[in-house]
């Protein structure tokens, strides 16, 4: 009997040649694909295939869903919560780029050229990590005295301005989100680079440019926060602390 895929994701692309060789490796990690040409298939394969992830290669982003790939992650992050996004993206993406469809709602963005193989076992680890079906919930988190929080399961993040202030609600990306409910929970102390590579980006295989792009979001929190005093300390080398008050 055919093994049953343990993950099913769709491919947005119309690169026979990239979607053969994902569909040959895949399948020995038991992840199906299903390949969108357009707009109609990849609504149809959304509907049809329960796909846990989807897989938007930025060079045919364009010509398909009729968007440019940040607005095509930033429309999808809303509307596809509970799936996975991975942008495949050309060789020597700029980090800036990285940076924003990471804020945008990206899970990860692997540059080509890609490693069908691995790519089916990242795919299956962000799943674990980020899908909302049948995982343990994200809290609220804060403490008596706190000014700032988290209501993970509803994306929301409030501070005051001081001791006496009323809570105001700061927008925040996923990614701005994820690194303040990781700093709320060290309750002031160090949070390592590394403990961000492994709640946030498990399987990148660039420490480097996740640093760069952990900065360019503590700098976009900072400005979010302000003026209230909350401060998030840069350890130099070792990560950032939260320090409220």
């Amino acid at each position: 009997m055919p093994k049953e895929n343990l993950l099913e994701t769709v491919l947005v692309s119309t690169d026979d040649a990239l979607f053969t060789s994902c569909r040959l490796r895949f399948a020995e990690s038991g992840v199906g694909i299903t390949l969108a040409r357009d707009a109609a298939s990849f609504r149809e394969a959304l509907r049809d295939t329960s796909a846990g992830a989807v897989i938007l290669d930025a060079a045919h982003t364009g010509p398909i869903l009729g968007l440019t790939t940040e607005d095509a992650v930033a429309k999808l992050a809303r509307s596809l919560s509970s799936r996975v996004i991975l942008v495949l993206s050309e060789p020597g993406v700029p980090p800036s780029m990285v940076v924003k469809l990471l804020e945008l709602g990206a899970h990860d963005v692997v540059q080509k050229p890609l490693k069908p193989r691995i790519l089916a076992e990242q795919l299956k680890a962000l799943v674990r990590v980020f899908a909302r079906s049948g995982k343990p919930q994200k809290k609220f988190t804060a403490a008596p005295g706190d000014l700032l929080s988290v209501d993970y399961p509803a994306r929301r993040c409030f501070v005051r301005d001081g001791a006496g202030g009323r809570p105001r609600e700061v927008r925040l990306t996923r990614a701005e989100l994820q690194v303040v409910y990781l700093l709320l929970q060290k309750k002031g102390a160090l949070a390592a680079y590394a403990d961000f590579r492994e709640a946030i980006w498990p399987d990148s295989d660039s420490p480097r440019q996740i640093t760069h792009v952990l900065h360019q979001l503590v700098t976009n929190i900072r400005r979010k926060l302000a003026p209230a005093p909350v401060r998030i300390e840069n350890l130099r080398a070792e990560g950032f602390r939260l320090v409220q008050g």
